[in-house]
């Protein structure tokens, strides 16, 4: 094994662990001040905030035109150009933020009914996504750079100054308490992005480039039904629930998922640092590397959602109190969605890789769909709780339209396919046992005891290596 490939896989690894724990510090962070907002804001001003960033998460996907997903194949495609690439994309991007924005203001009382936000709300709103989109760019330029402590620190960074500044404007301002939580936001963003202008342009990366905006459209548009099509599968349950349940029910459902969340918070780090790892050894051939080093992966993931099924009342109560206790059913399928999220990721790295990005955007509009169906025709029966089993299927049937499209289709067999259905069969087994006990908290904790157990013996190499590191440090 060369030096040069250790030390990849070394900050492949290093990066992994350190997204993880920067991402539930920076949750944590986010869980603290959440209560302090609570109580500052009237509740029609926090809903405000939360209407605000309901729409950011919706818009910033055609805003951004999705040009992040293009940089990791870029890096190889372009090899030695990644930070002239980001500089045009920045550009492309901002000059189409920059159309829409233009669209909004000039038409802004109709869409300011549309987002139920002020004029200047509205305004907001748009500048926020305008700004957006330099910075994600060259988070994910450090980030296949394997230059992690960078996006530590931006997290970290937008996490503090938006908390930091929300609350001293609305101490000083006591007035429109809303706009100024929504200034706290924005500001940040804006003076973070001046910055990657300000260096990019100091470093000539700014420019038209025809064919890295061809490349980066072909690449990126189709995957905008992509990420729609995400957000209606996570969210359309809960519109569901609203409309034939209940607000009651929904909040009963939301702390539910928020477990889940917990546990996407560990999978989508990893994949952080696993992503750049996986283009690269991917395009150098090494292809039983990445099929070894995706087990310990989805083992992970298999883990940590079998803890929070296995502590999902103490979590509940913890998290929301007694009376959330009727959403507890929904722990399990919830979280077990998420580990087949966290599989399907794996089949679907190889389409991007590919740049069949179109086989992308078709999967997860049909499970959608399904989503959108299924909810439909069960929740009015079972009730909410139904909602958390459509959104299993949901998931387990992308992650097997995206088993098929590598297989079938693109003609590709990476991975030990038997050992990743595998896991999830035995997980949700696993699982199906903790929900029964779950009336028996003695046989519980232990069975959590020798689960615990279990993952040490797993995963000792890895716990022993990372010991004997830190030793050598002091």
């Amino acid at each position: 094994m060369s030096t040069e490939k250790q030390d990849k896989g070394r900050l492949a690894l290093k990066a992994g662990f350190w997204y993880v724990v920067s991402s539930v510090l920076v949750k944590a962070m986010s869980t603290i001040t959440t209560p302090i907002f609570t109580r500052l804001l009237s509740t029609e001003e926090y809903g405000t905030v939360q209407t605000f960033g309901s729409w950011d998460n919706l818009l910033i996907t055609f805003f951004s035109l999705n040009l992040t997903y293009s940089i990791g194949r870029a890096k190889l495609d372009f090899e030695g150009e990644l930070d002239k690439y980001i500089g045009s994309m920045q550009l492309l991007g901002t000059l189409f933020s920059f159309l829409l924005s233009s669209i909004v203001i000039i038409f802004i009382s109709p869409f300011s009914s549309i987002f139920e936000l002020t004029k200047f709300q509205s305004i907001l709103l748009v500048s926020y996504m305008l700004f957006q989109n330099a910075i994600t760019l060259n988070q994910n330029g450090f980030r296949y750079r394997y230059q992690y402590k960078q996006n530590i620190a931006i997290a970290w960074y937008s996490t503090l100054s938006t908390s930091i500044l929300s609350l001293i404007l609305i101490y000083v301002f006591r007035y429109n308490r809303d706009d100024l939580r929504i200034i706290g936001l924005v500001s940040p963003t804006i003076l973070l992005s001046l910055y990657f202008w300000i260096k990019n342009i100091h470093q000539g990366n700014i420019s038209v480039n025809w064919e890295h905006w061809k490349y980066g459209l072909k690449l990126s548009l189709p995957l905008i039904l992509h990420t729609v099509s995400l957000h209606i599968l996570a969210q359309s349950d809960r519109i569901f629930i609203t409309k034939i349940c209940g607000k009651t029910d929904t909040a009963f459902y939301s702390l539910a998922y928020a477990i889940g969340s917990l546990l996407t918070l560990i999978t989508g780090a990893v994949s952080q640092g696993w992503l750049p790892w996986f283009h690269d050894t991917y395009f150098e051939g090494k292809f039983e590397e990445i099929k070894k080093n995706a087990k310990p992966i989805v083992i992970l993931g298999c883990y940590g959602g079998l803890a929070c099924i296995a502590l999902a009342p103490e979590i509940v109560l913890v998290m929301g109190g007694s009376r959330y206790l009727r959403g507890v059913p929904c722990v399990a399928p919830v979280v077990l969605g998420v580990i087949c999220s966290s599989i399907y990721t794996h089949y679907v790295n190889i389409e991007l890789h590919l740049k069949k990005t179109i086989f992308v955007s078709a999967g997860t509009i049909i499970a959608a769909c399904f989503n959108i169906a299924a909810n439909a025709i069960f929740i009015p029966i079972y009730g909410f709780v139904a909602a958390a089993y459509t959104t299993l299927a949901g998931y387990m049937l992308l992650m097997f339209i995206h088993f098929l499209i590598t297989r079938k289709v693109l003609k590709v067999r990476l991975y030990d396919d038997l050992f990743m259905f595998g896991s999830m069969l035995m997980t949700a087994v696993v699982a199906g046992v903790l929900i029964f006990t779950y009336d028996y908290r003695v046989i519980r904790y232990c069975l959590t005891g020798v689960g615990f157990i279990s993952f040490v013996g797993y995963f000792r190499k890895f716990i022993v290596v990372w010991i004997r590191g830190k030793r050598q440090k002091k």
